[in-house]
């Protein structure tokens, strides 16, 4: 197989949009989250200077994908036609999806008992999506230079806001609204990007909930950044400017991967933006609703206090320049700025 495609972000940010949009291709092997399944060694954050260190585990993992069974990794809906897929073999692997699935009501990652490897085709290219490696992206992108990243942002108005709506809603496993995110936020402080920070945030157990998804927001995305500027195989790609022009940017992002555009894949961007009228008649995790009303949607979620308090965090910072709503200081960090 050809080099893998990396699809990082935060969590609520267009990532499984956005890697289904890139499992419509018929010649991808698309993962979902398997690092949420099976889980690195590899720290959350490390520094990119170690990349060597992590590379034969990162190595063994991106080896291990095609084989994957669990229907969280493998069976995210819709799953597509593919060129190395008989219409026979399509027709097992959903019933399969569909059995795992069910299977793993009273199994948790009840196994597909068959899902595509892409066998041993040249031109397949597999594609991991992840919510939990975005810290990791610079030491990947340095261990393994066959690669095509994508780092994904969204505005941080929005990724607060649909975090907290899914804490809301019991979303996400063992997270309430009152989750407290300081232990992220203390290793991200730990790192060179959040160093910087360390000294005028104090103790991250006293910011709100809002203020510290905000700053991991910031000091997530500055790491990568800086952890990234010099790598040719890593584009950054906002979620709204996908939103705006879906064919546009991903016929961008398929040829910054080297994957030649087809025609299902612009069924699929047809389909999975022109399908609904309202950003809230589909559901929390859908791939099918209108893009632009699903990213601004936080405008009317969050309390203008929430969103100054988010906007002033990241107005501070060098991620300011990314957003032209949120302004930018010169000034350096304030004692205390929350």
């Amino acid at each position: 197989m050809s080099g893998c495609i990396l699809l990082f972000g935060l969590p609520r940010s267009g990532t499984t949009w956005i890697g289904k949009l890139f499992d419509s291709h018929p010649d991808t092997l698309y993962r979902h989250e398997p690092d949420s399944v099976q889980r690195l060694s590899l720290p959350l954050y490390p520094e990119v200077e170690a990349s060597s260190a992590h590379r034969p585990e990162l190595e063994r993992f991106m080896a291990s994908l095609p084989r994957m069974r669990s229907p969280e990794v493998v069976g995210k809906q819709p799953l597509f036609a593919k060129r190395y897929l008989s219409t026979v073999a399509l027709f097992a692997y959903r019933a399969s999806v569909l059995a795992a699935k069910s299977a793993s009501k009273v199994r948790r990652h009840a196994p597909c008992p068959y899902r595509p490897t892409g066998g041993n085709r040249a031109d397949v290219r597999v594609v991991w999506k992840s919510i939990e490696s975005l810290g990791r992206l610079g030491v990947c992108a340095a261990a393994m230079p066959d690669v095509r990243a994508v780092h994904l942002m969204r505005h941080p108005c929005g990724h607060v806001a649909s975090v907290l709506r899914g804490r809301a809603t019991r979303r996400f496993d063992g997270e309430a609204l009152d989750t407290d995110d300081s232990w992220r936020l203390t290793m991200l402080l730990d790192t060179a990007a959040g160093r910087a920070y360390a000294a005028s945030l104090g103790d991250p157990k006293t910011l709100t909930h809002e203020e510290q998804l905000a700053w991991i927001w910031v000091i997530t995305h500055e790491k990568v950044l800086a952890d990234t500027a010099n790598s040719e195989n890593v584009i950054a790609v906002r979620y709204e400017d996908v939103c705006d022009d879906p064919t546009a940017m991903t016929r961008k992002m398929f040829e910054f991967a080297g994957l030649a555009w087809h025609a299902q894949a612009g069924s699929f961007v047809r389909a999975s933006t022109e399908t609904t009228t309202s950003a809230t008649d589909t559901g929390y995790y859908s791939v099918f609703k209108p893009p632009r009303a699903s990213a601004e949607r936080w405008r009317s979620e969050l309390a203008p206090q929430a969103i100054e308090r988010i906007m002033q965090i990241v107005r501070y910072s060098a991620m300011a320049r990314y957003y032209s709503d949120i302004g930018h200081s010169a000034k350096a960090l304030p004692e205390g700025v929350t």
